[in-house]
């Protein structure tokens, strides 16, 4: 089971972001600090702006965190309910995870040297996940996350039919895990026991289906360029009718490639406050939930940047063409 469970873990390592872990205590001092940057992100325009180089966030591990985060989504215009349902998968991760020895879980705010943090490697992740919890069945990916607190900000008019939902071939779907999640799996004989349901999630059949519909992967041509790859986007929504509000909140999609094919790869909610923008996300599938603090659009790309770029290089990769989308615009 647990060998199963760690090959499960490393399918879906390229499709979700992850991040790292030096803390430093929190001062206002340090939020204010910034320098002057014009940092080229590889297959993204130059990003000339004034970009902080330290990082504030928080892993909500901690009443104080978790009231602020909490308090900023509702502010945002979430409804209360989809706040204090992702809210409570985050209590559910961090009692379970919070004694394993890749990271630290983070509680109050704090800021620290650079933008982007590694909670360590999978294996160590996931072999902690099923020994604390003795659970058959993942924990939730980031566009799930994002999706619950997003969802009624999206429509879908033209949605899929589930035998269509990229989630049902385990050495060709992108969207396997979330299929664990959300539907569960049957036992293989002799391989493995049967996944069961993410048993905090009660999502409907409608809401499942405009998920799959959203989050499918997008047939492209390979080698695509940033524009193709946005273009390609387009059409899609547009064929299956997704639209999206606008709002103080909003949806944030990382899209790679991988063949011919194209998928959001990681996905967040960002949420803008009074004082610049506040990204909420979990972090990869078996890593933490993060809440990061930054004052501008420029500094939560170089952030996602860094973090995917942080996911590749650990594999001798690299990310490649890639596009970051604001609901269905480019960020």
């Amino acid at each position: 089971m647990k060998k199963f469970a760690c090959l499960c873990v490393l399918l879906i390592l390229m499709f979700c972001s992850a991040c790292g872990n030096t803390e430093v205590p929190f001062t206002t001092e340090d939020t204010q600090e910034s320098s002057r940057a014009g940092d080229e992100v590889p297959g993204n325009e130059k990003i000339d702006a004034v970009l902080q180089n330290k990082l504030t966030y928080s892993n909500l591990d901690s009443e104080l965190s978790m009231n602020e985060v909490r308090d900023i989504l509702l502010k945002s215009g979430i409804p209360t309910n989809h706040v204090d349902t992702v809210l409570n998968w985050v209590t559910d991760y961090n009692n379970s995870m919070r004694e394993c020895p890749s990271f630290s879980l983070v509680g109050d705010f704090v800021t620290i040297d650079e933008m982007a943090v590694d909670y360590g490697e999978y294996y160590d992740m996931s072999t902690e996940w099923y020994k604390r919890n003795r659970r058959n069945y993942h924990d939730v990916v980031c566009r799930i996350a994002a999706y619950e607190l997003n969802q009624d900000n999206i429509s879908a008019g033209n949605v899929l039919k589930k035998e269509y939902f990229d989630c049902w071939n385990e050495n060709t779907a992108w969207l396997y895990t979330d299929g664990d999640i959300l539907f569960g799996r049957e036992a293989v004989e002799g391989e493995h026991k049967a996944y069961v349901p993410f048993p905090l999630i009660d999502w409907s059949q409608d809401v499942q289906a405009a998920y799959f519909t959203l989050f499918n992967p997008v047939h492209i041509t390979e080698q695509c360029s940033e524009q193709e790859m946005l273009q390609a986007i387009q059409e899609k929504w547009n064929e299956q009718e997704i639209s999206f509000k606008d709002s103080a909140f909003s949806l944030i999609t990382f899209w790679t490639q991988s063949g011919d094919r194209i998928c959001a790869s990681h996905a967040a909610t960002l949420i803008e406050t009074e004082n610049g923008y506040l990204l909420f996300e979990k972090t990869n599938p078996e890593s933490p939930y993060s809440a990061a603090k930054f004052s501008s659009t420029d500094e939560v790309k170089q952030y996602l940047y860094n973090m995917m770029n942080l996911d590749y290089s650990k594999y001798n990769d690299q990310i490649g063409t890639y596009l970051i989308l604001q609901n269905d615009k480019l960020l």
